[in-house]
């Protein structure tokens, strides 16, 4: 196979770490040890973003190179805690999203690649929302964010230098909207607390809820701490793959005539797999599992979606995965 590189973002003290992916193993290449809890990743063709989970938080900025990352810049997340930052390359936005007190802000980028004037900040509730994360579509003229604490999925239209509100869809308190993947105009919510896999459609201005599912094995009784992470989709939007903490798996679905068929249930083999990634070859799956110091690795069936489990290997307090 060919060699690629990984980035794991982390809530250690190590700051972002590089891998080679070679031969079906992760050989750490480069540590930027300069920023300590940089918990998730996004980047584009030159640059890499990340969001420093503290009270006080930070997104950062470097600028890719042969050997690793060159720090370029930060700047106040202007909120507390963020957890996402979602990049538009059309509009040149940075979107991050605070978790521990809900502001979502917008920032330009600048053609260096630096981050640039601040265009938007706001929150729903100061009391109750929690944003979990951003996500452009639709040419990236629309975007949506996940407000877990306020229960809300909102529409945005993505203007030249601001952010326009147009539709927000409320869900139940039990439930808990946490990440999205998005395919063309179809949307999957992975919910926290309620363990639900819903498919949405964008139409006319508005979101739409077309199907929902458990993403529980078949069989099991959720326990309390079975909590819904993280969600990816493949690159020919057939199959939806779903992490699940307290019982530590990963969940495969089919999605097909607008419904979602479970087609695997498979251990994530570490303890608390809160983010995981499908490799640029589609033929492989990483899982973060960030309480035990681990990243699994899969191999990944195209055809069939199924994964087979490979190796794991040590990595500190693992938060994102992010192939190049």
């Amino acid at each position: 196979m060919n060699e690629q590189y990984i980035y794991i973002g982390n809530a250690s003290k190590t700051g972002i770490n590089k891998y080679l992916f070679s031969n079906e193993n992760l050989n750490l290449v480069y540590t930027t040890n300069d920023f300590e809890r940089c918990t998730y990743l996004a980047q584009n063709e030159n640059n890499l973003y990340a969001v420093q989970e503290n009270e006080n938080g930070n997104i950062l900025a470097y600028k890719k190179t042969s050997k690793g990352l060159t720090y370029i810049g930060d700047k106040s997340s202007l909120g507390s805690g963020p957890c996402h930052v979602e990049i538009s390359n059309k509009k040149k936005m940075l979107f991050i999203s605070n978790y521990m007190n809900g502001y979502f802000t917008v920032y330009k980028i600048k053609e260096s690649g630096e981050i640039g004037e601040l265009i938007y900040n706001s929150v729903n509730s100061r009391k109750y929302s929690h944003l979990h994360c951003a996500k452009v579509f639709n040419n990236e003229n629309n975007l949506i964010t996940v407000d877990l604490g306020m229960n809300t999925l909102d529409l945005y239209e993505v203007q030249k230098t601001s952010l326009k509100k147009i539709f927000s869809l409320q869900f139940p308190k039990n439930e808990e909207p946490r990440h999205i993947a998005i395919y063309n105009e179809k949307i999957f919510l992975l919910t926290e607390k309620g363990c639900t896999l819903y498919v949405l459609r964008y139409i006319q201005e508005k979101l739409e809820i077309l199907y929902k599912t458990s993403i529980l094995p078949n069989n099991h009784v959720k326990e309390e701490n079975d909590t819904g992470a993280g969600i990816k989709i493949s690159s020919d939007g057939k199959y939806i793959y779903t992490s699940l903490r307290g019982h530590n798996s990963i969940s495969v679905f089919k999605y097909e005539n607008e419904k979602l068929e479970l087609v695997q249930n498979i251990l994530s083999y570490g303890n608390t797999p809160r983010d995981l990634e499908i490799d640029k070859t589609q033929k492989y799956v990483f899982v973060a599992n960030q309480d035990s110091n681990e990243i699994a690795i899969y191999s990944r069936n195209i055809n069939t979606g199924k994964l087979e489990f490979l190796n794991k290997q040590k990595s500190p307090l693992p938060t994102c995965v992010l192939s190049e």
